[in-house]
């Protein structure tokens, strides 16, 4: 896990008199101009820290403003604004409510919620659990144990409501693949967004992604192996997310995963 902070504190003065300086000072650049009217001193200063572990990328993000302004007649005004900028990292943690679905595509209603997944431990929470170890597997309609069909994976996947956040910007995907069987994984997906309560109408739900899940197609990246991220432009934050596979390796009896994590602001 990769975790920064960064902080930016911006101080303003302003005093009224008879002669003016203004100096803006950064790591670069520094200028002084006159005039007749006023001074004013603007000073930006920045510090970064990091901290690296295994996986996930997190940054937190902390602006301070302070404006003081003193008058001639020696009253001081003096408003301090603290204004807190939204993290960055895993959206998607353990423990946030999820669900599975199947026979579903973008744009549309749910299709069918759960279904059958193997076993108790291959479930929808799987997925999101920050574990390789784990995994979560579907059949979708066509699959099952000892059934294969080209694709069960296809128009399965999940949704999910974060609890880290009620109104969270997702920009990337994070895959692992699972333990086995490599003709189930993933290729390509699509990820909705949603401020509806209405999580099964497929008119709640706003197209964000359509595309890679950073698993090559042709070539077995490994088992319970993490790939590249997948990263895309959106500036629009949602409560819940939906994750659909739209294509997979090849035949199988189902599709599977260890992780698809959700990764953005928060």
């Amino acid at each position: 896990m990769t975790s920064s902070t960064t902080t930016t504190t911006s101080t303003i003065s302003s005093t009224t008199s008879s002669s003016t300086s203004s100096t803006t000072s950064s790591s670069t650049s520094s200028t002084t101009s006159s005039s007749t009217s006023s001074t004013t001193s603007l000073t930006t200063s920045s510090s970064t820290t990091s901290t690296t572990s295994s996986s996930t990328t997190s940054t937190t993000i902390t602006s301070t403003s302070q404006i003081s302004s003193t008058v001639t007649d020696s009253s001081t005004l003096v408003t301090s604004l603290l204004i807190k900028v939204r993290s960055f990292g895993t959206i998607t943690r353990a423990g946030d409510p999820i669900v599975g679905i199947y026979n579903t595509s973008a744009g549309m209603s749910t299709g069918c919620i759960n279904g059958s997944f193997s076993s108790s431990t291959e479930m929808p929470p799987e997925a999101i659990d920050n574990l390789t170890s784990t995994k979560y597997l579907n059949f979708g309609s066509t699959g099952g144990f000892g059934i294969e069909a080209p694709a069960p994976g296809v128009d399965t996947g999940f949704y999910v409501t974060p609890t880290i956040s009620d109104n969270s910007i997702a920009t990337a995907l994070l895959f692992a693949t699972a333990n086995d069987s490599p003709n189930r994984d993933p290729i390509t997906v699509t990820l909705e967004g949603s401020n509806s309560n209405a999580l099964d109408i497929g008119s709640s739900w706003t197209l964000i992604y359509s595309g890679s899940t950073g698993i090559d197609p042709t070539t077995d990246p490994g088992r319970q192996q993490y790939v590249t991220q997948q990263n895309f432009s959106n500036a629009i934050a949602y409560k819940s997310y939906r994750l659909l596979v739209t294509s997979q390796r090849g035949s199988d009896w189902a599709v599977q995963y260890s992780e698809a994590q959700i990764i953005g602001y928060y």
